[in-house]
């Protein structure tokens, strides 16, 4: 089957009907997570340096921009109990990431 080309405004449609992407749900379980042990749970997991910290579904969920050393800025998800990371988006995490065994 050949391959059509969408013209500009078909394009433009398909974006708009795919909707903005969904912030990451909550499990039922979630419990709020206090930004200082958000942010522990991401330094303990990825190398780097938080840019921004924001509590998202009335607090039961942190949102973290996470600079990472090679420049690269993940968007990561967290809630409580403990540190359960929902969501982590961005070009570099597998380089940015502790390993376990190296972790502190």
């Amino acid at each position: 089957m050949p391959v059509v080309p969408l013209r500009p405004a078909a394009a433009a449609l398909v974006l708009v009907l795919a909707g903005p992407a969904q912030a990451a749900e909550p499990p039922p379980d979630a419990v709020p997570l206090p930004p200082e042990a958000a942010l522990a749970c991401a330094a303990a997991r990825y190398r780097g340096a938080a840019l921004r910290l924001e509590p998202r579904a009335g607090g039961l969920v942190q949102e973290l921009r996470w600079l990472t050393p090679a420049g690269n800025v993940l968007r990561i998800t967290l809630t409580g109990p403990g540190c359960r990371f929902l969501e982590v988006h961005g070009v570099g995490q597998t380089e940015a990431r502790i390993p376990p065994g190296n972790r502190p």
